[in-house]
């Protein structure tokens, strides 16, 4: 999106904008959730060809599951983080890449469950989109590792923290869960036993943050290539400054922005526009602002 399809730039009114498809997830979801109670009411059993069956899965199932939750807090957890990262995903990559992202974090959660499991007994089943959320979560936020975010903890408790350290508390408790309580339930080992029992599959969360690392590399894949530092010479201390700003190149050979920073970057640029006036921006500013604009079209 360039600098002119902005609607504060334009003298007409801004179409109304379509529906996310973040928000028909979140509906879908709401909507197998309504079914399941329907289902329990009624005392009848016409999702149970859904959820992941690990001792004989059937192909659609390793999609199917993501559609049911287990209770009320399961599905509201899940649909207030998808929420909160499945639009930063799908305004910074676009809606493709957000089902990509999603259906990825799913099928390899849902296999690394799977995988999780095998030598142990062979009699549970797995429902629910984490895997995928949890992917998504990665996308949205490891770019912005140094922001802060405030949280409500148990809905009324507010605590704000860095990006950063939510994102080790959350592959952190991962972690400990697979090892600690999920991985030793599932087997019948003498020597190692589960130190809890939560119900949650660590496996499939480990699986979404494993597939969301991976996409978040490939989607910011301008960057993989090293930077090479350049030394320059300090100028005298009696040379004159020069009365106009270098011409630099407009994006240097093979370190073009993604899609998501040139977007960042020119954001920043029309919010101080919006506050300060275009007379606000240095010269410098109002070329960038030009680069990013021509990038993103």
């Amino acid at each position: 999106m360039g600098i002119g399809d902005r609607a504060y730039m334009r003298s007409a009114r801004a179409p109304r904008e379509p529906i996310s498809v973040t928000a028909w997830v979140v509906g879908i979801l709401v909507g197998f959730f309504i079914l399941n109670l329907i289902q329990e009411s009624a005392h009848a059993d016409f999702l149970g060809w859904m959820d992941l069956d690990e001792s004989k899965p059937r192909g659609w199932q390793w999609l199917t599951h993501a559609l049911l939750h287990e209770g009320f807090w399961h599905l509201l957890g899940n649909c207030l983080i998808l929420w909160w990262t499945g639009v930063t995903v799908e305004q910074e990559h676009g809606p493709a890449r957000f089902l990509q992202v999603l259906i990825g974090g799913v099928l390899i959660g849902a296999l690394t469950w799977y995988l999780t499991g095998l030598g142990g007994p062979r009699d549970s089943g797995m429902v629910g989109i984490s895997a995928g959320v949890y992917a998504l979560m990665l996308v949205a936020l490891l770019d912005k590792l140094e922001h802060q975010i405030t949280l409500l903890l148990f809905f009324f408790l507010p605590v704000t923290l860095k990006v950063r350290w939510l994102l080790i508390a959350t592959s952190l408790f991962t972690l400990l869960g697979w090892g600690f309580s999920e991985l030793p339930a599932r087997h019948d080992w003498l020597t190692w036993k589960a130190a809890w029992r939560d119900g949650i599959a660590h496996s499939a969360h480990l699986g979404g943050l494993i597939f969301g690392w991976l996409a978040w590399r490939y989607l910011n894949r301008t960057n993989w290539a090293p930077s090479y530092a350049q030394v320059q010479e300090p100028m005298p201390t009696d040379a004159p400054s020069p009365a106009f700003e270098p011409e630099t190149e407009v994006f240097p050979s093979g370190n073009l922005p993604s899609p998501a920073q040139a977007r960042a970057e020119m954001d920043m640029l029309l919010d101080k526009i919006s506050a300060g006036g275009f007379g606000s921006l240095t010269a410098g500013e109002k070329r960038r602002l030009e680069e990013l604009s021509a990038r993103l079209r």
